[in-house]
């Protein structure tokens, strides 16, 4: 008995930071350029979230705001980028800087990633 209580504990340890990624919306901004940018945030839920500076090679992971229907723009000093529909869950965005004036977003697949490889990498 203490064996299945052991296994049923560690798979819900384990399976706990999924079900999280299963319930929320989340954005992950990479600057991918050669040089650092300034002033990145993204605006969801019509509110600014800044992010401040992203060194070339670094990747912020955020959790959106549940609001309902919503648009995600990644804003980088008085220029906004890829409006992009997101919920409050199930949606998950990858935002890659290649230059101060060209930001791409694409969804990510729920089920290609693991909640604990994004939001650490």
């Amino acid at each position: 008995m203490r064996y299945f209580v052991g296994a049923i504990a560690l798979l819900l340890l384990t399976a706990a930071p999924n079900l999280i990624w299963l319930a929320t919306s989340t954005v992950r901004i990479h600057n991918a350029s050669n040089q650092p940018v300034s002033a990145v945030a993204y605006m969801a839920c019509e509110t600014i979230h800044p992010l401040g500076r992203l060194q070339p090679g670094e990747s912020r992971f955020q959790f959106l705001e549940a609001c309902g229907d919503d648009t995600l723009e990644i804003v980088i000093g008085d220029s906004r980028f890829c409006r992009t529909y997101v919920e409050g869950e199930l949606y998950h965005v990858d935002a890659t800087i290649t230059a101060v004036n060209a930001v791409g977003c694409r969804y990510d697949d729920l089920l290609s990633s693991l909640f604990i490889a994004k939001a650490l990498w």
